[in-house]
């Protein structure tokens, strides 16, 4: 790996299964989000080129984000995988769309495509969040190129006025 891999690679990011279906076809894929604007609600996530899911997430215009959770980390790996059916799996439900999204997440956002940035070898789409619910679990994410639990809260004299 390059200096600069090893550097995003220390990034603590949420991991995420990306939903999206067209017609009878369905597709899923593991990445990252964050979020770009808090009101309106929008939301980036970076998809390959050449994915199925991207192809679907164009064609539908929507997606489902599926935030996961430490018990979801295998769904990560499946979810990662090139395997036909793989959004068939018992772990996903169906959305009303038909997209799949994660059963037990921490959190699923329906999303609405707002814009497709093509950079090199992937897509950064940018969407506006239209509903969402929350699970009671709490997310995992990705740092050093492993699944990690989040630790305990840290205490500060006064919270920084952030949005969220």
């Amino acid at each position: 790996m390059d200096a600069g891999a090893d550097a995003l690679s220390r990034l603590p990011l949420p991991v995420v299964v990306i939903g999206a279906a067209a017609g009878a076809e369905r597709s899923c894929a593991t990445t990252t989000l964050t979020y770009v604007s808090y009101a309106p609600p929008r939301v980036a996530v970076p998809l390959a080129s050449g994915s199925r899911t991207r192809a679907l997430v164009v064609e539908s215009g929507a997606f489902v984000v599926s935030v996961l959770a430490a018990a979801h980390a295998e769904v990560a790996v499946l979810a990662a995988s090139s395997a036909d059916g793989k959004a068939d799996d018992p772990v996903f439900a169906t959305e009303d769309d038909g997209a799949p999204s994660v059963t037990g997440a921490a959190a699923v956002l329906r999303c609405e495509v707002r814009e497709i940035v093509e950079l090199d070898s992937a897509s950064l789409v940018i969407a506006t969040v239209r509903d969402a619910r929350s699970g009671d679990a709490r997310p995992i994410v990705r740092f050093e190129r492993r699944y990690r639990e989040l630790g305990a809260v840290v205490n500060v004299s006064e919270e920084a006025a952030y949005p969220l």
